[in-house]
């Protein structure tokens, strides 16, 4: 009578634990405009999530410009209407293709990511500053004050972090959503090394766009920003398919 009983106590207590266990994110490929994300997969108490291999580029962000401002453009949800033509070169001459898209606000890298969930069918969002610090793990080579040449640089050409992440420190900052609001997290080009990651988390002001010559001021464009960018995350289980 004790074995069965036993024997009946260890089947509760495995089916217990194998209900509770999540299953591990798996990598993903998303391909938009002949341009694929690949989608990097991370652990969370709160649950998985998929955070993006690199910083979004120009490759792709430019095909959003040129979407949401065309005929084409069928949606009637504000939060998709999207960024006018800007006054000027936003890549400021760094660089166009494999480039990481920079100067967008807020506003725009949330739209960013409503024309990319539309294209998808895949809920994208900018990550919030709980999941950078999960992906922001050790390893991983930074462009920086001391080393880019007053410049950005094309995704993906420093070594990636231990999770197969690449540029989470440098290069161009990144926006998250805080409890704040939204902020700018990472450093960039224009950091110094010693002030990489968390260290560097900033908040808009007037100074990031005080030379657009427009009036009012661009809502979607930072004339004076050109250290900022984006990454994209994808949590588990959030897809409208």
């Amino acid at each position: 009578m004790k074995k069965v009983l036993l024997l009946l106590i260890a089947i509760v207590f495995v089916g217990c634990s194998s209900a509770d266990e999540q299953p591990a994110a798996q990598a993903r490929e998303l391909t938009v405009d002949g341009y694929t994300f690949k989608m990097m997969p991370v652990s969370s108490g709160n649950g998985n999530f998929l955070i993006s291999r690199t910083e979004v580029p120009w490759d792709v962000y430019d095909s959003f410009v040129q979407f949401i401002n065309s005929t084409e453009n069928q949606y009637a949800v504000d939060a998709v209407t999207g960024p006018t033509p800007a006054y000027a070169t936003v890549d400021r001459g760094f660089g166009r293709g494999g480039y990481p898209a920079i100067s967008m606000s807020a506003k725009a890298a949330d739209s960013f990511c409503s024309w990319l969930s539309s294209k998808t069918e895949t809920t994208f969002t900018i990550p919030t500053i709980e999941q950078w610090n999960l992906a922001n793990v050790g390893g991983g080579g930074a462009w920086h004050k001391w080393n880019a040449d007053k410049t950005t640089h094309p995704i993906a050409t420093t070594e990636p972090n231990t999770l197969g992440v690449y540029d989470m420190r440098g290069n161009v900052g990144e926006w998250v959503s805080t409890p704040e609001g939204p902020r700018v997290i990472g450093g960039s080009f224009r950091t110094p090394a010693e002030e990489l990651g968390p260290k560097s988390l900033l908040t808009r002001d007037k100074s990031w766009n005080t030379t657009d010559p427009q009036l009012p001021r661009s809502p979607w464009w930072l004339a004076d920003a050109d250290y900022v960018g984006l990454r994209v995350v994808i949590n588990e289980g959030n897809s409208n398919e």
